[in-house]
């Protein structure tokens, strides 16, 4: 057996075991358990130590599992409420994104905690909110000043992420459904008083 044909068998055999460990840590966040490195384990059918030889804590599992789930397309999102009006588009987008972090609640807390705690540089947040919605402010063929957009933007991005969430639920203690209903009444109210001012 080659070289190349060796080390190209290992280099699937890491892949495997590193999407095993990502699928079993998936199982248990959805479950909205904290993940430990014994129930991974036990989940992926590997050894604790195996494991580590891929990660070095629960911190770095969570902040990867993030970057794997399916985020929404901000491009996508942006091109799908093109047409629409600011308010719809808007309300559209948000939903998008409070279904995603919703849905994947407890692996978006662990990645926002491992981020803030984290002193890799190399670590970055994605961008994908504040991009979605600049793509749509850009390309809408609304009258929105230059100067509005980017404070427009700033603002909506509050009201549709993992923070909002934090907030609302953690915080003020809403069920998921008050949060959404109130993030939603958020942002019609932040809509109309821009739609007031100018």
């Amino acid at each position: 057996m080659n070289n190349k044909h060796l080390q190209s068998g290992r280099r699937r055999q890491k892949l495997a075991t590193r999407k095993k460990i990502l699928e079993a840590a998936s199982k248990i966040a959805k479950l909205n358990k904290p993940l430990n490195m014994d129930e991974i384990a036990q989940t992926a059918g590997i050894s604790r130590a195996t494991i580590y030889r891929y990660y070095s804590n629960t911190d770095s599992i969570a902040t990867e599992l993030i970057l794997h789930l399916n985020v929404p397309d901000g491009e996508k999102l942006a091109k799908k409420h093109v047409n629409d009006s600011l308010s719809e588009a808007m309300l559209g987008i948000q939903a998008s994104y409070l279904d995603f972090i919703l849905k994947n609640e407890n692996p978006s807390k662990r990645f926002l905690g491992a981020f803030l705690s984290s002193s890799d540089p190399k670590l970055e947040r994605g961008q994908n909110r504040i991009t979605t919605i600049r793509n749509y402010l850009n390309s809408n063929g609304k009258a929105i000043k230059e100067s509005d957009k980017e404070k427009l933007a700033t603002i909506a991005v509050l009201l549709m992420g993992i923070e909002a969430i934090l907030v609302t639920k953690d915080v003020c203690d809403l069920s998921t459904e008050k949060s959404k209903e109130t993030l939603k009444w958020a942002m019609e109210m932040l809509l109309k008083g821009y739609s007031i001012s100018t």
